[in-house]
């Protein structure tokens, strides 16, 4: 049997509510429970803040492929075409599941938030069950449902709740209402009880602890704790308040009130106002405004007394959690609350001040009755659990699909139903673009998309060394056979992301579409950022958040975080800029993606000294290596004249090669000073330094241009293409790496193809690279690295220097294939 779980009652305002907690729990269990039964999860697209709540809750327990994104159109009211559509789309979505039975966790949702909920409109394609927390808006309309608007929008709900082939009620109370106030089915309707968290226990708190909370909330006196979960005249505050002053003057003396609920302005000057009719001092009503659970399980485990005076609840878990938590409650002898709390002599009328003020007395005065309350409390919360739920409710659900299975190839046509609800209501051209954006989300694409963010190289090829992986990586991905995968390489201009068609047309000769058109992107989708487009964070930021939320992969190549680690070889801008970048990559990443080990391991460092603001446990970390040829670069040409002389030059003495940017860390400061050392002692070597000038290096660079050695045994070569930089491969000796900080160093590995002898920084990316293939030194004075080069020419003189003969690399085919498969995406 495959159940499909809607989850809209743990994403919509109900998650701070028992409603929240009791979709999300009772999903959990029938997960676990599951055994040989298909469980998938449907999430409302359009809830984001609650989606990485829910993955996070489930990441243990169900694979992620099996929690499902739909959308909806933008809601209006009740009746409009946009709502009764959404319905239908919805409906649709989780036909598409192909489900035996679909679960509502919560019928009353979307009057106060973006959710639909319906029953039916599928013609019977799968069985649906829907959780029964109580009818009380329908058993005191008079109360709950003056409003006109409220009460077609209740009565829509009440129509769907008699549709739906199970009912899974809350409590025996809740049942009860349902079989006598809508004339249901004994057998549709189903007591699954309810249970709490594990987390509901008696706390380890120390002194420490327990004075900090007890400060924050400005409590110092005993507790008379009430949580109501919500704030409507059910809830009996009035009453409360009112026997609580009708305490001994001594006993009211030695405690506080404490009301324990989020409570808007009003809702709390109604509270105090309640408190000063009955004549409680300033400090003797307590509200707290919104606690979380540790909170919430120190003020159960530290009051004298939980009162819970409710006139009706579906469950009143409150009362369930506070005994979990070693508190004595007393509560209403009212619908529900009997089951829940168990002990007849701890309930009162709670529509009598006198006896609601008598219990509650008792209980402050009569050390055994007190006693006795915990005791009870502790033992009867065990008859309650989750699991115990989960099976009840499955059971119930096998029956229900033993009685007469759906069938599948029985299915509405959507189009249609959607037409014939639109003749009814006249919608609007946006109302209907907006349903046309959610059926084309919710059925996707013909095939899955690998989306390559390759924004930077669209915008400016600047021929950096980003720049060449991002050109060669997209060609091989390109020849990559993806199966069920299409290769869309993308750009972000103008607040959206584009195809990147006609780039990719002149650029690689590769045909993905026609013009520019604005993405669409979709559930299972992988976004990737090959490039480093740091400089749009800011503006793609909500985007990639969004994409995450609905269901696609959303990961990026990380090159290094030398930026991170080491801000002082940058502008203090691009250390802003790229800071904003990390975080918020690591906000929203699925996946990050290193080009080397070190790389890798540096980014797990720094995201554990920098915690992120997650609940998924943060994105997940692999590597692949870089790739090496040159040739499948799409390598630039040309030699400009000069060259010849300089060749020439380069092979009458011993030679070193240095590569990149001419920036702080890339050494060359210190090997500059290192040869010139060597130069006085007579040493006749060329250096040659490869690469365009960087930041940071004014004095450098002037010393560079002003330099006596200069186009003698000094070459500074900016600008130059690929088809000149392997001229100079093969014109000289050995490759100077004396970087301080790389991601992979692809210089060494270019150097070794044309038989270059290495002289590294003892990195360790350099020797996850060269591995015992170089020659290598440590230390930041010229000294260190002069006396490396003479040890290294002692060797070379004897042929006794490390060789990159038998050193391993990849090509960028390679490098594509390991790409795809650390990242499994086939």
């Amino acid at each position: 049997m495959r159940i499909v779980i809607d989850m809209q009652g743990a994403q919509t305002e109900s998650r701070f509510r028992g409603i929240g907690r009791y979709s999300l729990s009772l999903a959990q269990a029938i997960v676990r429970h599951a055994g040989q039964h298909e469980v998938y999860l449907a999430l409302n697209g359009q809830l984001t803040d609650s989606i990485d709540g829910i993955r996070a809750a489930f990441n243990s327990i169900l694979k992620s492929d099996h929690i499902r994104v739909f959308d909806i159109p933008l809601l209006q009211n009740v009746e409009s075409w946009s709502n009764l559509s959404a319905e239908i789309i919805r409906e649709d979505f989780l036909a598409s599941l192909k489900p035996d039975v679909v679960i509502l966790t919560s019928v009353f949702e979307g009057h106060w938030a973006h959710a639909v909920t319906s029953i039916g409109l599928h013609a019977k394609s799968f069985k649906t069950a829907a959780v029964l927390y109580d009818l009380i808006p329908l058993i005191h309309a008079d109360q709950y449902l003056l409003d006109a608007d409220l009460k077609v929008y209740y009565n829509r709900k009440l129509k769907w709740i008699k549709q739906a082939d199970l009912l899974l009620a809350i409590s025996d109370s809740s049942r009860k209402e349902g079989i006598d106030h809508l004339q249901l089915d004994p057998e549709k309707v189903v007591n699954i009880s309810t249970a709490i968290g594990p987390e509901f226990k008696p706390p380890s708190l120390n002194a420490e602890k327990i004075q900090a909370i007890l400060a924050k909330f400005k409590i110092h006196r005993k507790m008379v704790l009430y949580a109501p979960g919500g704030f409507d005249p059910r809830k009996n505050f009035d009453r409360l308040i009112s026997a609580y002053s009708q305490l001994a003057e001594n006993l009211r003396a030695e405690h506080q009130l404490v009301i324990v609920s989020k409570l808007s302005p009003s809702q709390r000057a109604e509270l105090n106002a309640m408190a000063k009719l009955h004549g409680l001092r300033d400090d003797e009503l307590v509200l707290t405004g919104y606690v979380d659970d540790e909170e919430l399980i120190a003020l159960y485990a530290l009051t004298q007394l939980f009162v819970f005076p409710s006139l009706h609840e579906g469950f009143g878990l409150p009362a369930l959690e506070a005994m979990a938590c070693g508190a004595p409650v007393v509560g209403s002898g009212t619908t529900s609350l009997p089951e829940v709390i168990g002990l007849s002599e701890a309930l009162f009328d709670p529509e009598s001040t006198a006896s609601m003020a008598q219990t509650m007395a008792r209980a402050l005065t009569d050390e055994v009755f007190l006693q006795r309350l915990r005791s009870h409390g502790a033992s009867h919360v065990h008859q309650f659990s989750w699991d115990q739920s989960a099976k009840t409710a499955i059971q119930a659900l096998e029956r229900l699909h033993l009685e007469a299975p759906p069938v599948h190839s029985c299915k509405t046509d959507l189009l249609k139903a959607l037409a014939q609800t639109a003749i009814d209501t006249k919608p609007s051209p946006a109302a209907l673009k907006e349903v046309a954006r959610a059926i084309a989300f919710n059925q996707g694409g013909p095939r899955r998309q690998l989306l390559l963010d390759i924004s930077t190289l669209v915008q400016s090829d600047a021929k950096s060394g980003i720049q060449r992986v991002v050109r060669s990586l997209v060609s091989e991905l390109f020849k990559q056979d993806m199966g069920h995968m299409v290769v869309q390489p993308i750009y972000f201009e103008h607040g959206a992301y584009r195809y990147a068609n006609a780039f990719c047309e002149e650029r690689f000769s590769q045909t993905t579409g026609v013009g520019d058109a604005t993405v669409d992107f979709f559930q299972d989708d992988v976004y990737l950022s090959l490039d480093l487009n740091m400089h749009l964070s800011k503006q793609t930021h909500h985007l990639h958040q969004n994409l995450r939320h609905r269901g696609l992969r959303v990961a990026y190549v990380v090159y290094d975080i030398l930026l991170a680690q080491q801000p002082q070889w940058w502008t203090p801008e691009n250390g802003t800029l790229f800071l904003t970048w990390l975080r918020n990559i690591g906000e929203v990443a699925t996946d990050l993606v290193c080009i080397s080990q070190a790389v890798a391991e540096d980014t797990a460092q720094w995201f554990l000294n920098h915690p992120l603001r997650r609940r998924d446990g943060g994105p997940a970390l692999c590597h692949f290596h870089l790739g090496a040829d040159v040739g499948s670069s799409l390598p630039s040409q040309g030699v400009p004249k000069s060259a010849g002389d300089t060749l020439s030059a380069l092979k009458d003495r011993i030679s070193f090669l240095m590569v990149g940017t001419v920036e702080p860390r890339k050494g060359y400061a210190q090997t500059l000073a290192a040869f010139e050392l060597l130069w006085d002692k007579g040493l006749d070597i060329n250096l040659v330094i490869v690469g365009k000038r960087g930041w940071l290096v004014d004095t450098l660079v002037d010393k560079l241009s002003k330099h006596p050695e200069k186009h003698h045994r000094l070459h500074w070569l900016e600008g130059i293409s690929d088809e000149y930089l392997e001229k100079l491969y093969e014109a000289c000796d050995g490759l100077i790496a004396a970087s301080e900080g790389e991601g992979f160093g692809l210089p060494l590995i270019e150097a070794a193809q044309h038989g270059l002898d290495l002289i590294a920084r003892d990195l360790p990316v350099f020797r996850e690279v060269a591995s015992d293939s170089a020659y290598y030194f440590r230390g930041l004075a010229p000294e260190h690295l002069a006396d490396a080069v003479l040890a290294w020419l002692a060797l070379y003189e004897q042929k006794r220097q490390p060789s990159t003969e038998n050193m391993r690399w990849l090509t960028w085919r390679e490098s594509a294939e390991q790409l795809i498969k650390n990242m499994k995406l086939n």
